[in-house]
């Protein structure tokens, strides 16, 4: 069940401290890494809170935001690579797209 795995995701992903490589890095749209991480916190949030609803905005965000992710994660050093790879999977698990 997505739900679960979300939230088992966000668990272990709020006990990593944000990684100090990606703080100078931004997507194609221009947004900072650390942002689109902010942006998808506050989804997750919300999906968490919902068990697992999500409004068409806040799931457009988590789309966008997995997209400018993905088109990043190539230009993260290997050792930050699992962190933004772990933020795709959970935008696309609580959007359904997985």
């Amino acid at each position: 069940m997505n739900f679960d795995t979300v939230q088992a995701l966000w668990a272990h992903h709020m006990n990593e401290p944000f990684p100090e490589g990606l703080r100078w890095i931004d997507a194609p749209s221009g947004e900072s890494v650390s942002a689109l991480d902010a942006y998808i916190a506050g989804c997750v949030t919300t999906y968490l809170s919902g068990q697992g609803r999500l409004d068409s905005r806040r799931r457009q965000i988590l789309n966008d935001c997995a997209a400018e992710l993905t088109a990043v994660l190539p230009l993260v050093l290997k050792v930050t690579r699992p962190y933004v790879a772990r933020l795709i999977q959970i935008a696309e698990l609580a959007t359904d797209q997985t």
